[in-house]
């Protein structure tokens, strides 16, 4: 995908069509355009070139957009992170992707300045909002200097477009470099699955993070194909329905703690969410009862599963609508262009049906991790990346996903997958949320525990759920260990933090 010449075709072809949505505001294709452009040429003035790294610190809102949009028209590289980023992981970042500008807002200054005092190879700070801003630099002033004119830049499918930073198996955050090669895949992928539903009549919605790689997918399908995103503005259940109702949102991917959330608004019946054709969620282990807990409330709505990694650009599986029912709990069909195989702990293929970890290669599957030759290594091998994910295929063809395979608790020399668990106990009533995994035991090595949130109002002990546990499961899979949590510590979406949680009951 060529950024500029996607967008300017587009903004050509509908320019007074609504592109982005935020609360009030509402910026047109041909808005959209003009500003990303007048960036770009400031960003090109900045004596920032092609191969250059660009910062971007920032929440959701339509600045992140315009922001991507212009260092991609330009062959700049963009450094998107997470806003929930602070201390020595956002220094170690900054400067591991060697980022020449930063943007980033006023308040959010605050944590970078916080975090370090010395970032070598940043030159300028652009700053979204209100506030003291001396010496750095005012965005709409920046962007107001600048030329509404298609950049005259070369560049290749074959040029970096991102760094995506994820949590690395060493504790040092990897960059994932995606090219101009894998920008066209998302939209394409989802047009082909779904096409009724993404074309430009449709409105989506981005609730997820834009730092990750969903913000980009999103704008790059509105750029091929004319659609309206709308950018949530919080999390909270009642903004998001609200925003859902008044838009006229058609689709939105999530992961399953948001979505519970979501689902806990006293309120849902009392929205108009007619609208609302299908959610994807995205988490790897999704609950079923959560699933059918939508479909119960939400009668019309269709409930499906995807599966991707950052690695991959990211959709390897999706779930045909017509399956939403019918195959509920299959993270999908593998997609277009994807080759997939389950292998055991020797790289050995396993036969169908059998567990493995999921390999795949493809077009989908990034170039590398930005310095890190080690790294790249240990999971690029002859082609194919290993995921670190467990899961098997059936004989028609759809794929489950069941846990990662450094999450496996073997407990008396037993193996154990806490998805298996987390399922079981979401099927009490009383039960809104829950992480499974290891604690270490002298004589089993490792004995299960659960970290538990339990529905508003509810009254219910340890013992009740072990014994419910023991009325659906082996023995050997009953957690041993149960401590009730107001909510479960995340490092990401739909990412439980289970160090956090098995650190609190040693």
């Amino acid at each position: 995908m060529n950024i500029k010449t996607e967008l300017n075709k587009t903004a050509g072809r509908l320019p007074d069509k609504t592109a982005l949505v935020y609360g009030d505001r509402k910026i047109t294709f041909k808005d959209l355009k003009e500003r990303t452009f007048k960036l770009a040429s400031q960003i090109i003035a900045s004596s920032i070139k092609k191969g250059d790294k660009v910062f971007v610190y920032l929440p959701n809102i339509p600045e992140f957009v315009e922001i991507y949009l212009a260092t991609t028209s330009i062959g700049v590289i963009c450094v998107p992170i997470d806003f929930r980023t602070f201390g020595d992981e956002l220094r170690d970042i900054i400067i591991d992707s060697d980022a020449r500008m930063i943007f980033t807002t006023v308040e959010m200054l605050k944590a970078i300045k916080g975090a370090g005092d010395k970032y070598p190879a940043v030159e300028k700070i652009v700053l979204i909002g209100d506030g003291e801003k001396a010496p750095d630099i005012d965005y709409e002033q920046f962007l107001s200097g600048g030329y509404p004119k298609e950049p005259d830049v070369d560049i290749s499918e074959e040029d970096e477009a991102l760094y995506l930073y994820t949590s690395g198996s060493t504790g040092r955050p990897r960059g994932v470099i995606l090219q101009y090669r894998h920008l066209d895949l998302f939209p394409k992928t989802l047009h082909e699955i779904i096409p009724e539903y993404n074309t430009e009549d449709t409105v989506m919605a981005v609730i997820l993070p834009m730092s990750h790689i969903t913000g980009p997918i999103l704008v790059n399908n509105q750029l091929m194909f004319g659609n309206s995103l709308v950018i949530f503005e919080s999390w909270r259940p009642d903004t998001v329905w609200k925003t859902v109702e008044r838009e006229k949102v058609e689709l939105f991917n999530s992961v399953p703690p948001i979505m519970q959330m979501m689902l806990a608004d006293p309120k849902l019946e009392s929205y108009d969410l007619s609208s609302l054709k299908y959610v994807s969620m995205m988490g790897m282990s999704v609950p079923k009862k959560l699933m059918e807990e939508y479909r119960r409330r939400i009668p019309h709505l269709k409930v499906i599963q995807g599966y991707g990694l950052t690695e991959t650009s990211p959709l390897l599986t999706l779930l045909p609508l017509k399956y939403a029912d019918e195959k509920m709990g299959s993270i999908g069909k593998v997609v277009e262009g994807v080759k997939m195989k389950f292998v055991d702990k020797d790289g050995n293929e396993v036969k169908k049906g059998e567990l493995g970890e999921i390999v795949v290669s493809g077009p989908q599957v990034m170039k590398g991790y930005y310095k890190q030759p080690e790294e790249t290594a240990k999971y690029l091998k002859d082609g194919w990346f290993y995921t670190g994910d467990l899961g098997r295929i059936d004989e028609d063809g759809f794929v489950y996903h069941l846990g990662r395979s450094s999450e496996i608790v073997i407990t008396g020399g037993l193996n154990v997958f806490p998805a298996e668990v987390e399922n079981t106990l979401l099927g009490h009533e009383n039960i809104m949320e829950t992480s499974v995994f290891g604690v270490p035991d002298e004589k089993r090595g490792e004995v299960l525990a659960a970290a538990v949130v339990k529905r508003q109002g509810a009254d219910l002990t340890d013992k009740e759920v072990t014994k419910y546990c023991r009325e659906k499961i082996a023995d050997y899979k009953v957690p041993k260990m149960v401590k009730f949590i107001d909510a479960l510590p995340l490092v990401g979406p739909g990412k439980v933090d289970k160090k956090t949680l098995t650190e609190s009951f040693v």
